[in-house]
C-alpha cells in the first residue's frame, strides 16, 4: 500500500511538518538557488504555476530549468535564429511566446519533455522586441522594428489588426489591466496609448527624459528594457536609461520612470545618480515596494534595488556577481529569478533563511 503523505515514504514514520516561512524581509534577500550556461542571456521568466524558470540565451536557444529540482536539469527550446529578448505565458501555464530578433513569434509547450514550436508566426520586418498575452489568453500583442503594433489571436496566431503610429522602434507593449487598452514606449522616449478594438492611437505621452543622442557616435539611445502596469492600472513604470553620455561605452544612468496613468504626466522617478548603466528588469512586489535590476558600464557587478513608491532613494540593494538582463518574481513573490550576461540565472528568496534543528 502507497505511503500517505503524512508519511516517511523511505521509513513509514510520519513526516516532520514543513518549516515555517519567514516573512518577506528583503534585507534579507539571499542566494538559493543557481543555473549556469556557457552563454550570456538575454532574459528570463518563471511560469504561471511556478514550475519553470525559462531564459533567453545568445546561442538564440530558450532554456528550461525545474525551480525545485537539479540544477542540472536542463531543457533546451531550439528553432530561433537569433536572440529571444522577451517570453511570456498563457494564463494556464501550458504555452510559452517567445519573441525573437529572427523577425518570429514561437509558440511552444511549456512542459514538452522533447520541446519543438508548435508554429513560428512571421510577425514583423524586422526583430521582434516584445510579446504580452491578455488575461484571458485569446490574444497576444507583440511589437518590433517596422515600428509596429501587432494584435494576435490565440491559440491559432492569426493577425487581428496593426497599429501603426510610433516614427522609431518601439520597444515594449503592454495590455492595460482594464484589457481595454495598450501601452507603448519607442525608442525617442514616446509613450502612446491605444484602444484595443479600433487600433486608434488615443494619446502621446512625452517621456524624452528617457531619450539621449550621442554626439560622438551620431546615434539614439532610448527605449524601454522592461516595462508594466501598477495591478490596479494607475501608474505605468518605465525602466531604462536617462543622461545618455556615451551610449555605446554605458555611459548613462539607470532610471525608473512612473507616470501617472490618469493624467499622461510624470509621477515621480528612481534613479541612482552614483550608477553608470541601465535597468534591465522591473517588478512591483504585492507588499507595495518596486523591485529593479541594473547593468553597470563594463558589465561586471549588477545591482538589484529596492524601492518605495515617492521615494527617490532604494532602501535596500544587492550586489550580482555580472551585469543583470531583467528579472522576474514567483507566483507566491517570494522569489526573484535574475539572468545574467555570466551565463548564469541566479534565484533570490527575498527573505531571511530558515533554521533547521
Amino acid at each position: 500500500m502507497a505511503a500517505s503523505s503524512s508519511q516517511n515514504s523511505v521509513s513509514g514514520r510520519p513526516a516532520p511538518p514543513p518549516l515555517p516561512e519567514s516573512p518577506i524581509d528583503v534585507t534579507q534577500t539571499h542566494l538559493v538557488r543557481e543555473f549556469k550556461l556557457d552563454v550570456a542571456l538575454t532574459t528570463c521568466r518563471i511560469d504561471p504555476l511556478g514550475r519553470f524558470a525559462f531564459a533567453g540565451a545568445e546561442d538564440f536557444n530558450v532554456y528550461r530549468w525545474p525551480l525545485a529540482g537539479p540544477t542540472d536539469a536542463v531543457t533546451k527550446f531550439v528553432g530561433h535564429e537569433s536572440w529571444v529578448r522577451c517570453l511570456d505565458f498563457s494564463p494556464d501555464g501550458q504555452w510559452l511566446y517567445t519573441a525573437g530578433y529572427d523577425d518570429r513569434i514561437g509558440i511552444w509547450r511549456t512542459d514538452a519533455t522533447e520541446p519543438m514550436p508548435e508554429k513560428f508566426i512571421d510577425a514583423h520586418r524586422g526583430w521582434v522586441r516584445w510579446v504580452r498575452v491578455s488575461n484571458d489568453g485569446t490574444r497576444l500583442v507583440s511589437c518590433g522594428n517596422d515600428n509596429l503594433l501587432k494584435l494576435w489571436s490565440l491559440p491559432d496566431g492569426n493577425l487581428i489588426r496593426e497599429f501603426k503610429g510610433h516614427e522609431r522602434y518601439p520597444y515594449a507593449v503592454v495590455f492595460h489591466p482594464d484589457q481595454k487598452r495598450l501601452a507603448s514606449f519607442d525608442l525617442m522616449g514616446t509613450v502612446k496609448e491605444w484602444d484595443i478594438e479600433s487600433g486608434e492611437c488615443l494619446r502621446t505621452m512625452d517621456a524624452k527624459i528617457m531619450w539621449g543622442f550621442d554626439q560622438k557616435f551620431r546615434a539614439d539611445m532610448g527605449g524601454a528594457r522592461d516595462m508594466t502596469f501598477t495591478p490596479d492600472g494607475s501608474h505605468l513604470a518605465v525602466a531604462g536609461l536617462t543622461e545618455v553620455t556615451n551610449a555605446f561605452a554605458g555611459v548613462h544612468k539607470p532610471m525608473v520612470l512612473m507616470i501617472d496613468w490618469e493624467t499622461g504626466k510624470q509621477a515621480y522617478q528612481f534613479k541612482d545618480d552614483a550608477y553608470k548603466g541601465m535597468v534591465w528588469g522591473l517588478r512591483f512586489h504585492p507588499e507595495g515596494f518596486v523591485i529593479a535590476t541594473g547593468a553597470p558600464q563594463g558589465g561586471n557587478k549588477g545591482t538589484v534595488w529596492f524601492w518605495k513608491p515617492g521615494e527617490e532613494k532604494p532602501f535596500h540593494t544587492v550586489t550580482l556577481t555580472h551585469c543583470a538582463r531583467g528579472l522576474d518574481l514567483t507566483p507566491d513573490a517570494r522569489q526573484m529569478a535574475i539572468p545574467q550576461f555570466d551565463g548564469k540565472l541566479c534565484v533570490y528568496e527575498l527573505a531571511a533563511a530558515v533554521s533547521v534543528g
